[in-house]
């Protein structure tokens, strides 16, 4: 037997004998389960063995009383304060101004005006097929018409369709002049990155609904407040895409511009800005698609519009009405969402206005149009889309959606029967029994699993704060205002319509999702479908739920899947999309087969991009929620709803901040360490 060689021997003395334990590696597997336990035994301490959170746990004399304080505060100083009257209400005058003059500047052109421009700038940005798109949205809003009630008995929805486009456009412009710089400061200064993200995740994880309270508190009831909140839901993709751009311009590029001696300024305006301006524009046509899916929001706060007859017919239950209204808010979305998409396909190429026409050529088009719109105005005298010019389908679609109603009765009261009775109903009760320590030892354990220590300590004090929301028992303000607020139970309950549209929207979406990416036939088939539901408004899909299943939780379960069942497709398709050939045609040499390489290769190497879906799903379920408690579900979004209609700004605002807190603590766990970049 040969001696053993000097490198085998050298290796066996440095490797670890095998009874020997990493106890570094140990104790870091062991760190979550021990924050939990001591987690457990600090909140058994503090409240004993109880089920839900302690009554007597308020903050502060309770967290509704300070916005209730916070209200009667404004509504006495609100013509003596100098924020409050010259800052705050002359932003609002700004606003309605603004609003109004768009308004009627849109009327002046008239119909025609409104028609051929919109046709000229779709053309000039895109193509013929594009302009064609444009003028038969255009049109619709005059063609469409619903039941008044009048002489005529129908009214056309042009004016209402002005009013949306007055107010988007306001909200657009804002939105702009806001989210581009900041972008710009975000990309350029770290510093302000850091600060700002935090704001931003804050501004996507709140539902619209949640921050109605406050903004009325301060602009009051009109156009104002259906803008402000219009932007505030709208700014913070354009602020990411503009930053996102930016940071990706490559590296080279931007030394070959300081090789040639360009200052900062001169590397940002001329190199980074248009190499980013491809990036810059899908945010721009993010905001406008986000813009749009608030307007039925908005109309809650007296911005009129296409969504005032979508909300009467919610309160009516007129299916008819409201899938009109709610189909034109849908065109109005596809004719900008299409236009605007075609301007961001030329934002990086000198193609479109400058090579297709001269500028005479330009100027003579523009004057053309003018005079056309000064006959229209003065010598024919038109005005708004004629009233005659159009025809009603509000009893066909109200007729066609009773017949499938009426079909689908069985189904419906089958699936409602027992997803309430089987599955919701036993995941609140469960929820609502369940201890609050024990729900922030198992947060705890797992953000410490996920992202380490710091994002435990935040989770676990959200779980803590989601509870101290609450009004003390008996609450009353100024002897008038008197409700019961539960945080913690109303929480509980609209988690638990959460996570059942989750595993809903995950068990559908990532298998058609898979289904896109392997069959070619199934992704042009469910590209239209995705394409309609992303582009319809959060509002509208309550209207054919209400019909199926009638006003309750299942209604806003129902609504919420199909509101984010498209996030959930597309992330999943696009993550084995992005699965490099050369791993795939690895796999197939050694003879893997095709359910192999999906199950063993191309789905874990997508798991980045199906944890994005997961936590783009929870957003969107969430968002959804909130908006369903105008339907009836139960939960902190009937609590926004009713503080909002009954005018109790400390409820309303007290459950909106709640759904924040929840928001974060679902949004964080979704996130693994390197999808937040390190950030805890």
């Amino acid at each position: 037997m040969s001696p053993p060689s000097a490198a085998s021997s050298l290796a066996s003395a440095e490797a670890p004998p095998p009874f020997l334990i990493d106890v570094g590696r140990l104790g870091r597997r062991l760190a979550p389960l021990a924050v939990g336990i001591a987690i457990c035994i600090a909140g058994v301490a503090l409240s004993g063995f109880h089920k839900g959170f302690p009554a007597k746990w308020v903050l502060g004399g309770g967290v509704p009383n300070w916005f209730d304080r916070a209200d009667s505060w404004v509504q006495t100083n609100q013509s003596s304060n100098f924020f409050l009257h010259h800052i705050i209400g002359g932003l609002g005058s700004f606003l309605n101004s603004a609003t109004n003059d768009l308004v009627s500047a849109l009327h002046w052109l008239t119909w025609v005006g409104v028609l051929i421009l919109a046709v000229l700038v779709a053309w000039l940005v895109g193509r013929w097929k594009t302009a064609i798109f444009a003028a038969l949205m255009v049109s619709s809003f005059g063609i469409l018409q619903i039941p008044n009630g009048g002489p005529n008995g129908i009214s056309d929805m042009w004016q209402p369709a002005m009013t949306t486009l007055s107010l988007m456009a306001v909200a657009i412009v804002i939105s702009t002049i806001i989210g581009i710089p900041l972008g710009v400061a975000s990309a350029v200064w770290t510093p302000v990155s850091k600060t700002l993200r935090p704001i931003l995740d804050v501004a996507q994880i709140l539902p619209a609904f949640a921050y109605l309270v406050p903004i009325v508190v301060l602009f009051s009831i009109g156009n104002p407040a259906g803008i402000v909140a219009t932007v505030i839901y709208a700014v913070p993709p354009l602020v990411r895409f503009t930053e996102v751009g930016i940071r990706t311009v490559r590296r080279d590029v931007i030394e070959a511009g300081e090789a040639f001696g360009a200052t900062r300024r001169q590397i940002l305006r001329d190199i980074q800005l248009p190499l980013a301006a491809q990036a810059i524009m899908l945010g721009l046509n993010q905001v406008i698609m986000m813009a749009l899916s608030i307007v039925v929001i908005a109309s809650l706060v007296g911005a009129g519009g296409l969504g005032d007859p979508v909300l009467q017919a919610l309160q009516t239950q007129d299916l008819g009405m409201g899938a009109v209204a709610g189909l034109l808010i849908v065109f109005m979305a596809m004719w900008l969402d299409r236009t605007s998409a075609a301007l961001g396909k030329h934002a990086t190429r000198r193609v479109g206005v400058g090579k297709r026409l001269t500028r005479p050529q330009l100027a003579i088009l523009w004057g053309g149009l003018l005079v056309v719109v000064l006959v229209a105005q003065y010598g024919l005298n038109l005005g708004d889309w004629p009233s005659g010019w159009g025809f009603s389908i509000v009893d066909h679609v109200t007729n066609g959606m009773n017949w499938v109603t009426n079909q689908l009765t069985h189904v419906s009261e089958s699936l409602s029967s027992f997803l309430t009775l089987h599955v919701l109903n036993p995941l609140q009760a469960f929820l609502n029994d369940f201890p609050w320590w024990l729900m922030a030892a198992l947060v705890g354990a797992a953000a410490w699993a996920r992202g380490g220590p710091r994002r435990a300590i935040l989770l676990v004090g959200c779980v803590a704060l989601m509870g101290l929301m609450q009004a003390p028992v008996g609450y009353t303000f100024q002897g008038v205002t008197s409700y019961d607020f539960s945080a913690w139970g109303d929480a509980m309950q609209t988690l638990s319509l959460v996570i059942v549209a989750l595993v809903l929207d995950l068990a559908v979406g990532i298998p058609l999702g898979i289904a896109a990416y392997r069959w070619r036939a199934a992704d042009a088939v469910l590209r239209p479908i995705l394409d309609f539901l992303q582009t319809l408004p959060a509002f509208v899909y309550l209207i054919p739920v209400v019909a199926l299943f009638g006003v309750g939780n299942l209604a806003g379960v129902t609504a919420s899947f199909v509101y984010a069942l498209p996030a959930a497709v597309r992330a999943t398709t696009l993550g084995l999309r992005a699965v490099q050939r050369e791993v795939i045609e690895a796999g197939q040499s050694f003879g893997s087969t095709r359910w192999q390489l999906l199950l063993k290769i191309e789905l874990p190497i997508a798991r980045p991009y199906i944890t994005l879906a997961v936590n783009q799903t929870i957003l969107l379920v969430m968002a959804e929620v909130v908006v369903a408690g105008l339907v009836g579900a139960g939960g902190l979004g009937l609590d926004v709803v009713t503080g909002f209609s009954r005018s109790e700004v400390g409820l309303g605002a007290a459950a909106g901040l709640t759904m924040v807190l929840m928001g974060i603590v679902l949004d964080r766990l979704s996130q693994t360490r390197q999808t937040q970049g390190g950030q805890g």
